[in-house]
């Protein structure tokens, strides 16, 4: 524990908390609390008025205290947070009598109810506690210090103080959801503590991830209850994008035991880790490759809301999580919801099993897809009997016109569709079209969806997690569908004429062959789905060995043994290049997360 009180030589010399608290003026500096006003604090010394500790050789302290307006504040965001952490930053105020910058302690720590006497002023002596002390290291001129507090023990805080040995401003005090860790992505290097304190700066700045005793404050047993724990990890930029895949480094990290990878890649500097998806997220973050590329590591908690029977909020995530996401952590029994972190908009779905997923998606297949039936909304009967997906993807404008032809035609839609239709709403995908206040329809918004299920063996979510998330890159990024309809043109006839029968011949997937849009999409993912090493065989030794292409198609099926599928390996080569050189992906690879 960091004491304050009565501490010896080595910080705090020969000192005692003696209050000026006859001064009730109000300060400048501001109490932030998350949405709320600003407001000022209570000063209860000159420095506190002055928000600065000009002479520390006459007065080392500030003290403030939060108004009743303010403790209101706090207490309305312990309900909706659960705990919060107390947020200042402290920056030197060089004087040219005043000790070196690297040779200022500073201290910040919390006042409580009994730090006060019956008048409401602060005691001359107060009792010990823990606190965050630390000096200014490098060239550091500001930095940022908090100390999270728990709900039970958030009642009873009713200021705080900054201690220095030389001059320094002191800022605005902010109130955010609790947060452990350290930050140095930005300008002013910040350090989360929790309630017992701590030292800062540290030679391993990775010390400050240390998560081992963090599951009280953020609720490590809450896995329904609609607050959960995420692990933020920031990343420095990229100046160049790597040549190849081949030279792509990748960071490093143990969590728990648990090894998780980070390829790196411009334009990608966040990485969010959901607690309830980690084996031991309450344990060290130890760097194992490049930790110089990462400048932040904190924990929070996340409101995560659930809905009778229903999620509608995603889970941000990298696709590359989701496969071995645990279904005993899902919010609710048949589903759990996500969002690609790196391209909001695109939801992904994991069900329980093929049934809930039929559900879901099976009319909208038939809607989309099938031959015979696009553009109609297609009887629970009619389809009893009939295969829809073992995964799925939808894009906005697709999700608007099935959702609006069956509002205006009063098509009775199954639970799960209706489900369906407000997480579409709620995550602005599709739009309701509304006329006095009546919803008449629906437009699209951006976006898609994409479906996996637990019912599929563990290698065919990897793989429909890779096939259905190029779907959705296809879905939002224009650039892409071009470059794609280029390569569909300059793909060798004969390979593009096997594929365009397969796809038209197998009775699960029955694709309407006069959907430009639709055809250049399937055929974008199927010879992407795997590494491009394993694309030419994919074709020649499985699909072209298949009964119904050999019945229907011996020619072709023997052009393409015959090439070892030659036409699809170099159009999965091209593609591969292309989303590498964008995103940092290739074949076979969506992610850039994985474990």
């Amino acid at each position: 524990m960091n004491r304050i009180v009565r501490l010896t030589a080595v910080f705090f010399v020969g000192f005692n908390l003696v209050a000026f608290s006859g001064c009730k003026s109000e300060s400048v500096l501001l109490f932030k609390c998350g949405s709320f006003a600003e407001l000022p604090l209570v000063a209860l010394n000159p420095n506190a008025k002055k928000a600065m500790i000009k002479n520390p050789e006459y007065s080392s302290y500030a003290y403030f205290s939060f108004s009743q307006d303010q403790l209101a504040f706090i207490k309305a965001a312990s309900s909706s947070w659960q705990s919060v952490s107390f947020k200042t930053s402290v920056a030197v105020a060089p004087d040219k009598n005043s000790v070196s910058i690297q040779d200022s302690q500073t201290a910040f720590g919390l006042l409580y109810g009994n730090d006060f006497d019956d008048r409401g002023k602060l005691k001359k002596n107060l009792g010990e506690r823990p606190v965050v002390k630390g000096f200014f290291g490098g060239e550091e001129k500001t930095v940022a210090i908090s100390i999270a507090v728990g709900k039970e023990n958030l009642d009873d805080v009713r200021g705080f103080f900054v201690y220095s040995t030389s001059p320094v401003h002191v800022k605005d005090i902010e109130m955010i959801p609790a947060r452990l860790g350290f930050d140095f992505s930005g300008d002013i290097h910040s350090y989360f503590f929790g309630l017992e304190g701590g030292k800062f700066p540290a030679e391993d700045y990775f010390s400050f991830a240390d998560f081992t005793d963090a599951d009280s404050l953020f609720g490590a047993k809450d896995n329904r209850g609609g607050r959960r724990s995420v692990i933020s990890i920031s990343l420095s930029s990229l100046d160049f994008q790597p040549p190849s895949p081949k030279e792509q480094e990748r960071v490093e990290l143990d969590i728990g035991g648990e090894s998780i990878l980070i390829r790196r890649t411009m334009h990608h500097d966040k990485v969010t880790l959901h607690a309830c998806a980690l084996e031991n997220p309450y344990s060290k973050v130890t760097p194992i490759l490049l930790p110089k590329h990462v400048t932040a590591v904190t924990m929070h908690h996340v409101d995560a809301p659930v809905e009778t029977g229903k999620v509608v909020v995603p889970l941000d995530t990298d696709p590359g999580m989701i496969p071995l996401w645990e279904k005993s952590s899902w919010r609710v029994k048949d589903y759990e919801l996500f969002q690609w972190e790196q391209f909001p908009g695109l939801l992904f779905f994991d069900t329980a099993d093929y049934s809930v997923q039929d559900d879901f998606f099976k009319r909208l297949a038939f809607f989309t897809e099938k031959t015979g039936y696009v553009g109609t909304l297609v009887s629970d009967k009619e389809m009893k009997n009939q295969h829809g997906f073992n995964a799925h993807d939808y894009r906005a404008e697709t999700l608007a016109s099935f959702f609006d032809l069956a509002h205006r035609t009063n098509f009775p839609l199954n639970p799960k569709e209706l489900v369906l239709k407000d997480i579409l709403v709620h995550n602005g995908i599709i739009v309701p079209v509304e006329r006095d206040g009546t919803v008449i329809g629906y437009k699209s918004g951006y976006g898609g969806v994409i479906s996996i299920s637990q019912d599929s063996a563990m290698y065919l979510r990897y793989t429909f997690i890779c096939h259905e998330g190029l779907h959705g890159l296809y879905f939002v990024d224009e650039p892409f569908r071009s470059y794609v309809s280029t390569v569909f043109a300059e793909t060798d006839k004969d390979t593009l004429r096997f594929l365009l029968r397969y796809f038209q011949i197998q009775a699960s997937l029955n694709y309407n062959l006069d959907d430009t849009y639709l055809i250049q999409n399937e055929f974008m993912a199927y010879v992407m789905q795997q590494p491009v090493s394993r694309t030419g065989p994919y074709f020649a030794e499985n699909l072209a060995w298949r009964g119904s292409m050999l019945r229907s198609e011996p020619e072709l099926s023997a052009y393409v043994r015959k090439t070892k599928g030659i036409g699809f390996t170099e159009a999965s080569q091209r593609l591969s290049d292309y989303v590498f050189a964008r995103w940092g992906m290739e074949s076979g690879r969506v992610s850039l997360v994985s474990r």
